[in-house]
């Protein structure tokens, strides 16, 4: 029995029938182990985390895009003779608002634009100078054409014909870019197009770029999926444009890495599952530190951050003439095969990965990525152009070490898609309740307190029932008001804990 006192006349209220509490199914997350890369890029990784108060998930998944960026159509694996994978990547990381997202993507992607900047200046120069050189032309062509309109000197034809042919050849340097962010799926094709058929998506405010997808900019309203999803696995993208000349990708390769807030992935649109674009995802919901941040935390130290800086410009700089092939050691070939039979295991109606077939059945494809990548930065401080050609059985070991963080994640990303608001209500209500430590609430307070998520009084109404109905509060109706409008008192069940309140989203989510 517990006595609490009633805060609104001083009298007692006795508790004594609690029942046992329905308690929400809650998802224990694995954490990111930063331990598969090698040493400089982990310590700017852990760098990073500390001196913006971020998850190392952030950092680390922000790094497998930009790996995934640099060296996708540089490199790639071959696994067996019908079948290869290159390196590029989809990443989702999933953090509510608060989280210094934009200040971990500048850090990471830094090296990138900077050296984007770089080369557009360089390119900038030519450009100016062909430009010059090909209006030239054209004014002479436009004289000798009306000379010989004049004189019909057919001496001159010729020359005409020469500058002609001169001019549809000339081909003025595109600005190349390296990173887009919102952008529509026709600008893509033109950015793919200009740029090797190679382009990375990164966004810290990620939203954008699905609702691009969605179609917010299309003239039906409908999805535009084509290039997003051909772009993962460089299958040949025809794009045609009315008035203007088809884009013909035959390889496009895309890395896309954006940062959402969770409720982004909820309202997915169904297509975007039907149509197979989430399962080529990878994804990270981790645990927020909002609330829980150093005020003064250390800062970056200089000499990692130099060397990430340095290693990323030197990977950027390699251009080979052709994809260089990697390959599995034997070593590596055993044990990558073993993993595949552990992932058909998981795919059984019995398995872990039964409910997500369609993602479960790209798994090995992301771990094989992961792979290429960490084993091309493992080797960056050798000359780039005579790596090992051989992928050895310690880098797919350590890319292997993040495949029971992509199943539990993705997990979660399957359950939030299309998950009922009610309940995601009723559990921010119950950490509401929880956080603040009471026992005893008036209606007024809970309302007040948590009104920025419930704007509406049915909306909180519902919640409010929905945890009563699982025995995890009670309520005491009162007349408190003093206008004739029934309010009333919450009690908690001093039975409900959350085992860990620090991680103050992802039971919410759960």
């Amino acid at each position: 029995m517990r006595i609490i006192e009633d805060l609104s006349d001083g009298q007692k209220e006795e508790i004594s029938d609690w029942q046992e509490p329905i308690h929400f199914k809650e998802n224990e997350l694995p954490d990111f182990n930063t331990d598969i890369f090698p040493e400089w890029l982990r310590n700017y990784i852990e760098e990073v985390a500390e001196a913006t108060q971020t998850p190392t998930d952030a950092s680390g998944m922000v790094t497998i895009s930009i790996l995934s960026s640099i060296l996708s159509k540089k490199f790639y694996i071959k696994i067996t003779p019908q079948w290869s994978e290159p390196l590029n990547s989809y990443v989702i990381l999933a953090l509510p608002p608060g989280n210094r997202k934009s200040a971990v993507f500048k850090l990471l992607t830094a090296p990138v634009t900077n050296f984007e900047k770089e080369e557009q200046d360089k390119i900038l120069v030519e450009l100016r100078e062909k430009e010059a050189i090909l209006k030239a032309k054209k004014k002479r062509l436009e004289l000798l054409q009306k000379k010989f309109g004049d004189t019909g000197d057919r001496s001159m034809l010729n020359e005409i014909s020469c500058l002609e042919k001169e001019i549809r050849a000339d081909r003025l340097p595109t600005i190349p870019r390296y990173i887009t962010g919102d952008i529509t799926a026709e600008k893509l094709g033109v950015l793919l197009s200009e740029n090797k058929e190679k382009i990375a998506v990164l966004s810290a405010e990620g939203g954008g770029v699905f609702n691009n997808m969605a179609g917010r900019y299309s003239s039906d309203g409908k999805t535009n999926l084509e290039i997003y999803l051909n772009g993962h696995t460089g299958d040949y993208t025809p794009i045609d444009r009315i008035g203007r000349e088809p884009i013909l990708l035959h390889s496009p390769c895309l890395t896309i890495g954006l940062f959402v807030q969770p409720s982004v992935v909820r309202d997915f649109p169904c297509a975007f599952k039907d149509r197979g674009l989430m399962q080529r995802f990878i994804y990270s919901f981790p645990e927020s530190l909002v609330g829980y941040r150093k005020v003064n935390p250390e800062p970056i130290n200089e000499g990692v951050k130099e060397e990430y800086q340095m290693n990323l410009k030197k990977m950027l700089a390699f251009n080979p003439k052709a994809e260089i092939e990697l390959t599995f050691s034997k070593e590596a070939m055993l044990f990558e095969q073993d993993m595949r039979m552990e992932i058909e295991e998981m795919l059984k109606e019995s398995g872990t990965l039964h409910e997500m077939k369609e993602w479960g059945s790209k798994l090995a494809g992301q771990i094989i990525r992961i792979a290429g990548l960490l084993h091309v930065a493992t080797y960056i401080n050798g000359d780039l152009s005579n790596l090992p050609k051989k992928v050895n059985l310690d880098t797919i070991r350590r890319a292997k070490k993040l495949m029971n963080y992509f199943v539990e994640h993705a997990r979660l990303a399957y359950g939030l898609m299309g998950k009922d608001q009610g309940l995601e209500d009723a559990k921010y209500l119950l950490k509401f309740l929880l956080n603040h430590g009471k026992e005893v609430y008036s209606k007024r307070e809970v309302f007040q307190g948590t009104k920025g998520t419930f704007k509406y009084v049915a909306r909180f109404e519902s919640a409010v029932i929905e945890l009563e109905e699982r025995n995890l509060i009670k309520r005491q109706i009162t007349n408190s008001s003093g206008k004739g409008r029934k309010s009333y008192k919450i009690f908690v069940n001093p039975k409900v804990t959350i085992p860990n309140i620090h991680n103050n989203y992802k039971s919410q989510l759960s």
